[in-house]
């Protein structure tokens, strides 16, 4: 079943070739507005074969193909066109499977709404003060709330609180607990487990699916260096510390907070950084 569009809006993309430079494709550095976005990508699978006593690689690579159109009103992005397919080499025509549509308040972005849901962003001055998911096709529902804390300029603090009136039956899923536990646990399995217990938990009691999960950054420079969390959750505790490296190059996601919810799944905070994690 696909993921809902803005959860995963700018995610998927592996290397950039709109409004590349010269010097490389897939170095994301525009020097013109973003008109189309391409993917590519490549995955190697080492298996040793003890018949022969050696080592095999096997290669997979998908070609570079369209993902997304951009259009713009003056400097302000409008609307990104998402694809089912597009194979560039087979040159076959793209199929929308969503449309995102922008709406701001002066220079600030207070809308972004795609097919099934919406996220809406306020202010505090310059500084946003907080964002929310809705889910559309479940008569607006609010599906997850962010607010931030800042200082100097970059947000330091972010609390992540996923609520509603969630069914709880043996055959429910509550994919945003998987997605906010897998954003402060490494290993997936370990996530899902905490999730399953938590579900079973909730069931018995009946309380309504909600949790709050407070992020602490700290940067270094433009970048995240280090994201920790504290908590009690249902009974159960939870602590994490995650630390990040950065390349040297630009990162393509920054600022784009409507991709929010899909772009921490990893941990990785993409939206948050200038360079790459």
């Amino acid at each position: 079943m696909r993921k809902t569009a803005l959860f995963t809006a700018l995610l998927a993309t592996l290397c950039l070739f709109a409004a590349c430079s010269k010097d490389g494709e897939g170095v994301y550095n525009p020097k013109k507005k973003i008109a189309k976005v391409y993917e590519s990508s490549m995955s190697v699978y080492r298996w040793y074969d003890e018949t022969n006593g050696q080592w095999i690689a096997d290669t997979n690579a998908e070609d570079k193909s369209l993902v997304e159109s951009w259009e713009w009103d003056g400097s302000k992005l409008s609307k990104i066109t998402l694809y089912e397919h597009g194979n560039v080499s087979m040159k076959n025509d793209p199929e929308a499977y969503d449309i995102i549509t922008f709406s701001y308040d002066g220079k600030q972005i207070t809308r972004a709404e795609g097919t099934s849901e919406y996220m809406t962003f306020t202010y505090d001055g310059k500084e946003l003060n907080s964002a929310e998911i809705y889910n559309k096709e479940e008569a607006n529902a609010l599906i997850a709330k962010f607010t931030f804390e800042h200082k100097d300029g970059k947000i330091v603090k972010m609390n992540v609180t996923a609520e509603g009136d969630m069914d709880m039956d043996k055959s429910s899923t509550v994919n945003l607990e998987k997605v906010l536990f897998r954003s402060i646990l490494p290993d997936v399995d370990n996530a899902d487990k905490v999730v399953a217990r938590i579900n079973t938990t909730m069931m018995k009691s009946g309380t309504k699916a909600q949790m709050t999960i407070p992020f602490d950054l700290t940067w270094d420079g433009d970048n995240v260096s280090e994201m920790s969390v504290t908590m009690s959750m249902y009974g159960f505790p939870v602590s994490a510390k995650m630390k990040y490296t950065y390349d040297d190059k630009n990162n393509p996601y920054q600022n784009f907070l409507f991709g929010m919810m899909n772009m921490m799944e990893d941990g990785d905070l993409v939206a948050l950084n200038k360079n790459n994690v």
